[in-house]
């Protein structure tokens, strides 16, 4: 069977996966959902990765999945251990070599929120 190692997005916790993961388990798979180490700003996304890293351990057989920002560790994790499978949910997913900040500006993130507040009248 597989281990699926599922990262979490910004301002979450491994914890996310709860519901996901009882039924991976239920199928027989392995399941690693880390907490990345947030709240500090100096971490880096190579952080998160060496974060999860760590908690994958020697494991194999790995389906990396990256929800939301968690798009942008996934890839990291694929990048230094063999992957079966990457996996992205709702993920946001940065042009190549596009930092998480630019990402935020290039999609025209805050433009959308913007004119949603006008339409939503607040």
């Amino acid at each position: 069977m597989s281990t699926f190692v599922l990262v979490h997005g910004a301002g979450d916790v491994g914890w996310y996966w709860h519901l996901v993961a009882a039924d991976l388990r239920a199928r027989g798979h392995r399941v690693v959902a880390p907490d990345l180490p947030g709240g500090d700003d100096a971490l880096t996304l190579d952080d998160y990765a060496d974060a999860v890293v760590r908690a994958v351990g020697d494991r194999r057989e790995l389906v990396v999945v990256g929800q939301s920002f968690g798009a942008f560790t996934a890839p990291l994790v694929a990048a230094r251990r063999p992957v079966a499978s990457l996996v992205l949910v709702a993920g946001m997913v940065p042009a190549p070599g596009e930092s998480a900040d630019r990402w935020w500006v290039e999609t025209g993130y805050a433009e959308a929120v913007r004119a949603q507040a006008g339409r939503d009248g607040g």
